[in-house]
């Protein structure tokens, strides 16, 4: 098949850019044509060695200017309406990511639409836009039922996504209990929730490092980093941040894991819980983390800004480590079994031919 993919930015090191850039990736090594839309590509971005053998056309042009969708809207429809002059010859379009799907209503190409999240706010131009896609694939049960909401006209189907690792996680024995986030910072990712269940907990874990990987993104960020900073030194616990990093510093710090944690709300997949998952790391997550979807119990589960729950659980994962551990291994395998990479695309693949 010669398949089309539109997607907003390929800038940030995020979840959804690394989704289509592993699909991609699979998707050549199956043998098909694959072609990349966006609005903005970084020249030096980190998922590059994954787009080798894929055609990008870019029109470099930034797709947020500020967060508010009432401003946007409109200019997102100019950008989706000029990337469709660029569009060619595809058997089928895969629309990543809101507004990307907008591209259906200009172009004769069956467009099936993978929907991570639809926008927080419904709007008639957004439904009117989206009206023409063929057929819209949820990420988790939870946006399933968000896409069914505001599109009722649409076909929905949960296909979820994908995780893996490109190395064995080696588990490095030191004298801390080292904790690891990922993720950008943001008061929605609750990573100061972390840093106050640890305050409760501080004398039973004494000698706990804290490592917040993902970085500043405005503001909000901004100030919550101040706050987790502040919070931190008042209780002394070491916390250390990262901005973007590769892989294998990444996995470095997957190696002196002890736990690692992810209770954001509406969170509605989580490929780095599944990554710690697939390394053998006891890992924490919130109620609202669609990876939730793939276990086989709630166990590692917490319910959404509940603090105390969150601190005994940790505790509670610490003095238990073999039980715990026994749970990580079976949803490790779960993981390989149905959600790799690979698993993932040969999914998607088999949606294209249906609607090609």
């Amino acid at each position: 098949m010669d398949i089309g993919l539109v997607h907003p930015e390929l800038i940030y090191p995020r979840g959804a850019e690394k989704q289509l850039c592993k699909l991609s990736y699979y998707l050549d090594k199956m043998g098909h044509e694959v072609t990349i839309y966006t609005f903005e590509k970084e020249e030096s971005y980190l998922f590059n060695p994954l787009l080798e053998n894929v055609n990008i056309i870019s029109l470099n042009t930034k797709w947020v200017l500020n967060y508010l969708f009432e401003l946007n809207q409109f200019r997102w429809a100019n950008l989706i309406r000029k990337i469709s002059s660029k569009i060619g010859d595809h058997d089928i379009i895969n629309a990543h990511n809101h507004p990307a799907q907008w591209i259906s209503n200009f172009i004769d190409i069956p467009t099936v639409w993978m929907c991570n999240e639809p926008y927080h706010k419904q709007h008639r131009l957004d439904n009117y836009l989206s009206s023409k896609v063929k057929s819209t694939l949820s990420i988790s049960a939870e946006i399933e039922t968000m896409v069914k909401d505001r599109y009722p006209q649409m076909q929905v189907e949960t296909v979820g996504s994908g995780a893996g690792l490109d190395r064995k996680i080696e588990h490095i024995e030191n004298e801390y209990f080292d904790l690891v986030f990922v993720g950008p910072l943001h008061p929605k990712k609750h990573q100061l929730d972390i840093i106050n269940a640890f305050s409760l907990i501080k004398d039973k874990i004494p000698n706990a490092r804290l490592h917040f990987v993902g970085g500043e993104v405005g503001l909000l960020s901004k100030r919550l980093k101040n706050s987790m900073i502040e919070l931190a030194q008042k209780n002394q616990i070491e916390i250390l941040f990262y901005d973007s990093i590769t892989d294998e510093e990444l996995y470095s710090l997957y190696d002196l894991a002890d736990i690692s944690v992810f209770v954001p709300e509406s969170e509605p997949w989580g490929i780095f819980p599944l990554e710690t998952m697939l390394g053998g790391i006891n890992t924490i997550i919130s109620d609202q983390c669609g990876a939730a979807d793939v276990l086989p119990n709630n166990k590692f589960v917490i319910e959404t800004g509940n603090i105390k729950q969150l601190a005994n659980k940790i505790l509670d994962v610490k003095e238990n480590f073999d039980e715990y551990n026994n749970e990580t291994m079976i949803a490790s395998k779960i993981i390989r079994e149905n959600y790799s990479w690979k698993a993932y695309s040969k999914r998607m693949e088999n949606i294209f031919c249906r609607f090609k």
